[in-house]
């Protein structure tokens, strides 16, 4: 990733694509989020699997890059901000990424600093909540911020705004102990955004019965994107993992351990199908779900299903330089597979403070 992707011009920012292959200008946020994430995940690893790995120098390098996309105190743009680019929209799914990374910096090392970020982050994500009662399903965080640029048109809630910030809400709940991140009902907060993506987007069937896999996004004409992809299955499972983890209340892991069983069985006859980087969201939170069960089965079938999935990338989908995907490697996709590996390597004990 390194090697291949990073802009190697002092600014700590990548290319999308690799060296030779066309791209000239930094790489969006959300492939960012991607490598950010991956360099933490290597932070987790046992440090003798990775000799001469230095992870504190290399974490510091990726939050030196990020601060290319903080447009404003509160948050970060789509895209590099001046003088090394023209910035953009700010979403609020990337934003949640850049929290929950910092989130995860703040368990492996407790710094202070990461954990404010993420609350301000988590302050930003309640700006984007829907307020306006007329609208179909209440609530729910847009997935891109209003008013401005693509939101003046984009007027979508989706499970990837309100599944990864209810997480970092949690998540925040937990570190700091302050209920003020799990607000519900009149008090937006965690709870709220968990609530609407299961009130809004859970697929129901015959009988108005749970299915626990849900869909894409809700537009404001009622209609809703019923797309399955696997990282709206994986927030949900996590979010409710962290919710067993703040209530001690059972009902939240059988949820998370029900959603679990019908993703594998869903996408499992072809994980390649779906995008690499929403597999790698997928397979984080299942390991988060691996700490809290009490199922050895479903430990088991977790373990099994991530290590085959890295296995037969490994051996059929790189290419001779040793990149994701083979045929049109890109920055999302090649740090994707990175995490997985990563977390694959991680001690099972410590799967809580993935994030």
């Amino acid at each position: 990733m390194q090697a291949h992707f990073c802009a190697g011009d002092g600014t700590s920012l990548y290319r999308e694509a690799p060296h030779g292959k066309g791209a000239t200008t930094y790489a969006a946020l959300w492939p960012f989020t991607r490598a950010l994430a991956a360099t933490l995940d290597l932070e987790g690893v046992t440090p003798e699997l990775l000799p001469g790995f230095r992870s504190r120098q290399a974490v510091s390098s990726r939050f030196e890059g990020l601060d290319r996309y903080r447009g404003d105190p509160r948050a970060y743009d789509s895209a590099v901000v001046p003088p090394h680019g023209r910035g953009g929209d700010k979403y609020y799914d990337d934003n949640a990424w850049v929290g929950l990374a910092f989130v995860q910096h703040q368990r492996l090392t407790k710094a202070a600093s990461s954990r404010g970020r993420a609350e301000e982050l988590f302050a930003f994500a309640l700006t984007g909540w829907d307020s306006d009662p007329s609208h179909p399903s209440p609530g729910g965080i847009f997935w891109v911020k209003q008013g401005v640029g693509r939101g003046l048109t984009d007027h979508t809630r989706h499970t990837i705004s309100n599944g990864p910030n209810a997480q970092l809400g949690f998540h925040l709940h937990e570190i700091t102990g302050s209920s003020a991140f799990d607000g519900a009902s009149r008090q937006v907060g965690a709870r709220s955004m968990y609530d609407w993506v299961n009130g809004a987007l859970e697929e129901v069937g015959a009988g108005n019965r749970s299915e626990g896999l849900y869909f894409d996004s809700l537009r404001l004409d009622g209609s809703i994107d019923k797309t399955l992809w696997t990282y709206n299955q994986g927030v949900m499972i996590g979010a409710n993992v962290l919710r067993h983890r703040l209530t001690g209340d059972a009902s939240y892991t059988a949820r998370a351990e029900a959603i679990a069983r019908k993703t594998m069985a869903h996408f499992g006859r072809n994980w390649f199908a779906q995008p690499e980087q929403f597999n790698a969201i997928l397979f984080r939170n299942l390991l988060l779900l691996h700490h809290a069960t009490a199922d050895a089965a479903l430990r088991q079938r977790i373990v099994d299903v991530i290590s085959a999935y890295a296995d037969e990338a490994w051996q059929t989908r790189r290419d001779s330089d040793g990149l994701f995907p083979k045929g049109a490697p890109s920055l999302v996709k090649h740090a994707a597979m990175v995490q997985i590996f990563a977390t694959l390597a991680w001690a099972p004990s410590r799967y809580t403070k993935l994030a």
